[in-house]
């Protein structure tokens, strides 16, 4: 088996910050001290006596996608406070948070419209050059509500890929939950007498949506075992609303 490799379409030779290296059927390059010059579309080309393929992977400077850190369950009926982090070698210039509230339940929903809020980065801490952290709490939510929020982030690269979508749940308020426990019910029977029913309320039906996101790694494994290696970030289309 043969493998190439090439970077928009040209042929790559080795460098004192790109090497490429072979261990049985895995074939890796690695780029070190990754720069501007080294972004752009790469691909590795297999071949052997049955056929060729070919892999492509986009190294790119711009921020990671977002990971939201915070619990989906809020200790408020009207607000929530919405943290998540992005890995970005630049400074992050701008983020677009961007939020809107479900109406459902349990044979229904339909989601309402985005509610767009832009924010500027604080400056970084030294100790974690590539992480930011945000946070920024929405207030004026609706109690006893489902909501979701999606973040997208700048540097002077460009604009990340938009990241999943985040599921979050406001409380609801005392008299509701007061409401819901308990029910009580009158009636007479023949003999005159008055009894008390409780009843349980039943129980909505929310329809919760697990994420589970994935690290962006800066490889991609091609057919018959090559490997790219040495990449930042993925990007995909801009967020259009």
């Amino acid at each position: 088996m043969q493998v190439s490799w090439n970077q928009n379409s040209f042929p790559l030779q080795p460098t004192d910050r790109r090497t490429m290296s072979s261990r049985g059927n895995r074939h890796t390059l690695t780029i070190r001290h990754v720069q501007q010059e080294d972004f752009g579309n790469y691909s590795c080309v297999a071949d052997n006596s049955l056929g060729r393929s070919k892999k492509y992977m986009e190294v790119s400077g711009r921020p990671g996608p977002a990971d939201f850190l915070s619990p989906p369950w809020s200790r408020s009926t009207d607000s929530f406070n919405l943290t998540w982090k992005v890995e970005s070698y630049p400074p992050l210039q701008e983020v677009r948070l961007l939020y809107r509230k479900l109406m459902m339940n349990e044979t229904f929903q339909q989601p309402g419209r985005w509610n767009d809020i832009i924010l500027t980065p604080a400056p970084r801490p030294p100790s974690e050059p590539l992480t930011h952290v945000m946070a920024f709490t929405l207030r004026g939510l609706k109690h006893s509500s489902v909501y979701e929020a999606i973040v997208q982030a700048k540097n002077r690269y460009g604009w990340n890929e938009v990241s999943d979508i985040f599921q979050f749940y406001t409380q609801q308020i005392p008299s509701d939950i007061h409401s819901e426990e308990m029910q009580v019910a009158s009636s007479t029977s023949r003999s005159g007498s008055t009894s008390l029913h409780r009843t349980t309320p039943k129980s909505s039906v929310w329809r919760v949506v697990t994420l589970t996101l994935l690290p962006v790694l800066p490889w991609v494994m091609c057919p018959f075992g090559a490997l790219l290696h040495g990449g930042t970030l993925f990007d995909r289309s801009k967020l259009i609303i």
